[in-house]
């Protein structure tokens, strides 16, 4: 068996870690994206919620034009069009431009990770070796460097000059790492479903939904959705704390998820798996529902205490729903009858709709009944899917 070149795998590494810190940067900064558009909390959700429909509908219909031209041109374009998109939605006023630029975003950053994971799923099966965690986990860090950088800069730097400058330097590093491994993308006739392209008419054909499973991945889904779209503003705008201590809440929750996922495999040796998923989904839930309830209790009494909670709910609730990913994931595959590929696709793409469905509707809850409320809805979650 042939070694996976070192080359190749510093190519695919840094396409990973970009990706994560490119399409990361904008969730820290939402109060000032809020701000720049000054809309309410309900009309920010929906706005930012059509980016993820966008998204399912690039999940749909991408792995059918992967099949036609290859992962070259979708990897290169969806590139091009996220350093457009990204300079759009950071700089506008317009609810309308945003809602536009936002929805092509989602398109283009699904489509670009619909590629790379075909490009390297393909890649690894020629030699042998299992990149995917490994490049995944160098996504996640991405994303953990980027909300750090954000926390440091938010207070000195405008939203505006973060992306444009974040935007056009990691954006050209991505594009000069797609055309240096241009050689090695697969051609159209090379393209399989079983690397993780699926065609549009297999999708359509044999869509199925697991609504158990898809259930059980919403719930880790919603933590994710709340803490990404409204930790920021939360903490900005009931707790009253600064730019770059708003973020912090972000960036503890991240953290706890690499913790969890990191000793994910060092935890499950010699014990029940399902035992272990819910004991964490469990005390996760609980600590992190408790916490943020009194979070919102404390925000009128003592801000800095009322603060302390909500890092400790975070950090619970990454790390309560860190271990659920991964189990569904592999779980997903041993359920369905049909290739790995194609019933992880499938789940994806379920799940992605739920997710814009999600978004829609904690918007609204945040807008009619408060940001504490919303923020409470994921912790409840937890306990439907551990029962």
């Amino acid at each position: 068996m042939r070694s996976f070149p070192r080359s190749e795998r510093i190519a695919l590494t840094t396409l990973f870690f970009t990706f994560g810190f490119f399409v990361m940067a904008l969730a820290p900064r939402f109060p000032d994206l809020k701000a720049n558009l000054d809309v309410t909390y309900g009309t920010f959700g929906t706005l930012v919620g059509f980016g993820t429909f966008g998204a399912f509908l690039s999940l749909m219909t991408m792995g059918h034009f992967i099949h036609k031209i290859g992962t070259f041109p979708v990897l290169f374009s969806s590139v091009a069009a996220m350093i457009v998109c990204l300079l759009v939605i950071s700089n506008t006023h317009s609810p309308v431009v945003f809602f536009v630029a936002n929805f092509i975003f989602g398109m283009s950053w699904s489509s670009y990770h619909i590629s790379v994971n075909t490009q390297t799923m393909h890649r690894q099966k020629e030699f042998g070796t299992n990149v995917i965690p490994f490049l995944h986990g160098m996504w996640t860090l991405g994303a953990v460097l980027s909300a750090l950088v954000a926390t440091l800069i938010a207070n000195d730097v405008s939203l505006a000059w973060h992306m444009n400058t974040m935007g056009a330097i990691v954006g050209l590093i991505m594009l000069v790492t797609i055309l240096k491994i241009k050689a090695l993308c697969i051609p159209a006739r090379d393209v399989r479903d079983e690397d993780g392209a699926i065609g549009f008419l297999e999708m359509i054909k044999s869509f199925r939904i697991d609504w158990i499973l898809s259930g059980a991945y919403l719930s880790v889904l919603m933590v994710e959705i709340t803490v990404g779209d409204w930790s920021t503003l939360f903490t900005r705008d009931i707790l009253e704390q600064e730019k770059g201590v708003a973020i912090v809440p972000y960036l503890v929750f991240m953290t706890a998820m690499i913790i969890g996922r990191l000793g994910y495999h060092r935890v499950m040796k010699g014990r029940d798996e399902v035992a272990v998923v819910r004991s964490f989904i469990v005390t996760g839930g609980f600590f992190f529902t408790a916490l943020v309830g009194l979070s919102a209790l404390l925000s009128t009494v003592n801000s800095t205490l009322a603060f302390f909670a909500l890092l400790a709910a975070f950090f619970a609730g990454g790390l309560g729903s860190s271990f659920l990913g991964p189990y569904l994931f592999s779980f997903a595959a041993k359920r369905s009858p049909r290739p790995d590929s194609v019933a992880l696709a499938e789940l994806s793409a379920t799940n992605t709709a739920l997710t814009f469905v999600t978004k829609l509707l904690l918007a609204w809850v945040a807008q009619v009944a408060g940001l504490a409320f919303a923020l409470l809805i994921p912790g409840l979650a937890f306990f439907l899917v551990a029962f």
